[in-house]
């Protein structure tokens, strides 16, 4: 909060099937602290029926309070960490697109293997970078997408605040319906354009049925090599089930 009342803003992003950010919850509170998480998301945890044994992932930006009190509520959870903030972090160091690109370049991998190979080219870069990443990887960034759009709201008294998310998210959600009503087929415009440039790249791929509704599929002269599972939805690049979308 920037005006005359202090507090900050708590909130929750996911993503919707359009790939754009959906706003799930959010609340004021006094400051960021472990007891100001720990009501959020008890509240959280309730409207959307998470127990201590769900197990699902939670990406964070470290700040206070917010890693202890997942760790109470959500012992089964884990941890992710907000690509931007490492980013940041590293930038005091670290500066330049080289560097910039390695990091993202980890994010952005879906197997141990490729992880490893990127988290190589950056120890050939600068071995304290790569150590210092080691540390702390995984990651991804929802909420900035978000707070960029409340900065209006926030030098706001806290009733006329609060007033100001709920008519963001009043009119996100109008324009979601609006998009969904130019969907033709049955996807989002964004997944049926993703699936479009993926079929593309599929024709250069060979498909063997391996039973039980599996296929080994073998591209880049043999080098590119997973095996799909049509029934479960899975690819062995992990691609289909991080995105939702067969690679």
């Amino acid at each position: 909060m920037k005006g005359p009342d202090p507090g900050m803003i708590l909130t929750t992003v996911g993503l919707d099937g359009n790939n754009c950010t959906y706003l799930v919850a959010y609340g004021l509170v006094e400051s960021e602290n472990y007891s100001s998480w720990i009501w959020f998301l008890k509240h959280l945890g309730d409207d959307l029926d998470f127990t201590t044994n769900s197990n699902f992932r939670f990406i964070t930006d470290r700040q206070k309070g917010v890693l202890p009190a997942i760790a109470k509520l959500f012992p089964c959870a884990e941890n992710r960490f907000c690509i931007r903030h490492i980013h940041e972090n590293m930038k005091r160091k670290w500066r330049g697109k080289e560097f910039k690109d390695c990091l993202w370049k980890c994010a952005a991998t879906t197997t141990v293997q490729q992880f490893n190979l990127a988290m190589e080219e950056l120890k050939k870069l600068n071995n304290d970078a790569y150590e210092w990443l080691e540390a702390i990887c995984n990651a991804c960034n929802l909420c900035e997408t978000l707070n960029s759009k409340l900065v209006k709201g926030r030098d706001k008294p806290i009733i006329i605040c609060l007033e100001f998310i709920r008519e963001y998210i009043m009119k996100k959600l109008v324009i979601v319906q609006k998009t969904i009503d130019k969907c033709s087929g049955p996807l989002t415009l964004i997944a049926t354009k993703t699936l479009e440039k993926i079929k593309g790249e599929a024709a250069e791929y060979r498909a063997v049925f391996c039973g039980n509704g599996k296929y080994q599929v073998t591209g880049g002269e043999g080098v590119d090599q997973c095996v799909v599972d049509i029934t479960q939805r899975t690819c062995t690049c992990y691609k289909w089930e991080v995105t939702g979308i067969p690679c």
